[in-house]
């Protein structure tokens, strides 16, 4: 058995014209455009990680801030692999093993849904074992400012090494994967995500 810990970026359809964020596809709202996952034994030691770059297809102009806070643009990303291969890379990452995904809050598992969804790439619901860092890390460090804590300030917290850029998928999932390994729980709450619950828009 494995933890996959797993962070996304995103874009999303922009108003260039109108300089404002549009929904122009319900369906499919955030489109992903960089898939990162650390693999962690049942120690919580990194055994694997992966870093998959893609082609925006439904939002080919990078939405401003996405573009500001993540520093990939539309340029970068068109010799990318598309989605769907982008995406059975990632399973084969993900390998026959048992594994439990570990994520910073319950949004890129909806996305992720979204995406395969839009793209015909599920023969039945999404049913996934998750463990939220976030969350866990919010009751660990008691923190009541304004809801759930967020991943830089969690680091910080915990005066974990700040080493790399936030805002890029890979680096997300590590720093998630150093909370989650600080913290260390003796019992984990894990959760079920089941696409049935998810609304279509």
């Amino acid at each position: 058995m494995s933890y996959i810990v797993l962070d996304l970026e995103f874009n999303q359809a922009f108003d260039f014209e109108n300089n404002k964020t549009i929904l122009l596809i319900p369906s499919c709202r955030f489109e992903i455009i960089q898939i990162g996952a650390v693999k962690l034994d049942e120690n919580f030691n990194i055994i694997d990680k992966i870093n998959i770059y893609i082609r925006p297809n439904l939002y080919k102009k990078m939405h401003p801030y996405v573009e500001k806070i993540t520093g990939l643009s539309a340029n970068f990303l068109k010799d990318k692999p598309p989605f769907n291969k982008a995406y059975k890379d990632f399973e084969k990452f993900l390998g026959k093993e048992e594994h439990i995904f570990c994520i910073w809050g319950s949004g890129d598992l909806k996305a992720l849904y979204r995406n395969l969804s839009y793209y015909n790439m599920l023969s039945s619901d999404l049913i996934l074992k998750y463990i939220d860092i976030q969350n866990m890390a919010t009751k660990y460090l008691k923190y009541s400012k304004g809801g759930c804590i967020g991943l830089k300030t969690a680091i910080e917290l915990l005066q974990l090494p700040i080493q790399e850029d936030f805002h890029d998928a890979l680096n997300d999932a590590m720093y998630t994967a150093e909370i989650f390994k600080k913290i260390c729980p003796k019992k984990l709450n894990l959760k079920v995500f089941n696409s049935k619950n998810v609304k279509k828009k």
